[in-house]
This record gives C-alpha cells, sequence and structure tokens, in this order.
C-alpha cells in the first residue's frame, strides 16, 4: 500500500462521511457502460519485481467488467455474475464458475460492488473508508469476511468524475495498480 493511499484508512465511513460517499459514487457510477484505457502494474514482493500490462477496459452494468489486456500479450477477463472468464491469445477459455466455487462466488460480487459502486452491497461485503482529496475523493474497502481477506486484503479507489485509479492489495501485501485513463460513457 502507499503511503497516500495508507492515509485513507485512518477514517472510517460515519455518518455524515457516508452521504458523501454516497453522492460521489451515484455521480461516478451514473452511466450504463464506462470504457477507456487501463495500464496495470502488478507488483510481486516476494520477487521485488513489477509486471506491467496495457490494454481496454469495460465496466457495464448489463454486461459486467471486462479487461482486454493488449501487452504484453493479448488476452481478455470478464467478472460478471456467472463467474470470471479468461480467453488467452489462442482462444483458449478458462471458466470458474460462480456455481462451483463460493469463494470465487464472493470474489465476483466483492470487484463488482467495488466497480459499480453498490453502497449497500459495498457495507455488506467491506469496512468502509472514505476521504476527500485534492482531485476528487478516496475509498478504502476491507473485506468482512476473512476467506476474501486472504485473496483480497484491501481496495483502494480513487476518483474525480471518473474512477481514475483502483488499487487492489493481495492477502500476502502484494499490489495491483489499475490506471483508468480516455473515459467514454454510455
Amino acid at each position: 500500500m502507499s503511503f497516500s493511499s495508507a492515509a485513507v484508512f485512518d477514517n472510517p465511513v460515519n455518518e455524515k462521511s457516508k452521504q458523501e460517499l454516497s453522492q460521489v459514487l451515484t455521480q461516478v457510477t451514473r452511466y450504463d457502460e464506462v470504457s477507456g484505457d487501463f495500464k496495470q502494474v502488478k507488483s510481486i514482493k516476494k520477487l521485488n519485481r513489477e509486471f506491467v500490462s496495457t490494454g481496454t477496459f469495460l465496466i457495464s452494468k448489463k454486461s459486467g467488467i471486462v479487461w482486454k489486456m493488449q501487452k504484453p500479450f493479448v488476452s481478455e477477463m470478464t467478472v460478471s455474475d456467472e463467474g470470471i472468464f479468461e480467453r488467452s491469445a489462442n482462444g483458449t477459455v478458462k471458466t470458474v464458475s460462480t456455481k462451483d466455487s463460493p469463494v470465487f462466488a464472493q470474489f465476483s460480487k466483492v470487484i463488482q460492488a467495488a466497480f459499480f459502486g453498490n453502497l449497500s452491497e459495498l457495507e455488506s461485503r467491506f469496512s468502509l473508508y472514505y476521504e476527500k482529496t485534492q482531485n476528487g475523493s478516496r475509498i478504502g474497502l476491507v473485506p468482512r469476511e476473512a476467506a476474501i481477506r486472504k485473496v483480497v486484503a484491501n481496495i483502494v479507489m480513487e476518483m474525480s468524475e471518473n474512477l481514475d485509479k483502483v488499487v487492489i492489495t493481495d492477502g500476502e501485501g502484494s499490489p495491483v495498480t489499475y490506471e483508468f485513463t480516455n473515459h467514454k460513457r454510455k
């Protein structure tokens, strides 16, 4: 967790900040679809290395979340109510169905709640933290369930009028940072 994002965890949501958070989430998630470009930086603490990927994203209330990686290799991942689907460059599809794996069902719901800004779902699944920043807002999410915390220790979301950055720190403390640019809204 970077120093700048750690400060959000000093600000648990209270009644006043909950109203502000609700307004921010409503503004950022008011569109049925948001697409654009992303840069993913995955830090592996054990290896002391970073891996960078770039591509496009689609956050759709109808279809779920779709990541189309273009570099360093082509692949696609979709997170939806039905599960998590990965398509490799050769067309092979790997599926983790929410019906077959309760942990992945919860993980899928957690990711969708975070990206779709569903406050009641977020409250039921996370301890919430919120702070205003110079350019917008920052939200901190800590999963309530221990099984989920083994996969996702916490999530920090930075937003202005768009979702600009998400840092997902895994259970071993390694962060994956997503930066979103060139937003197109429908």
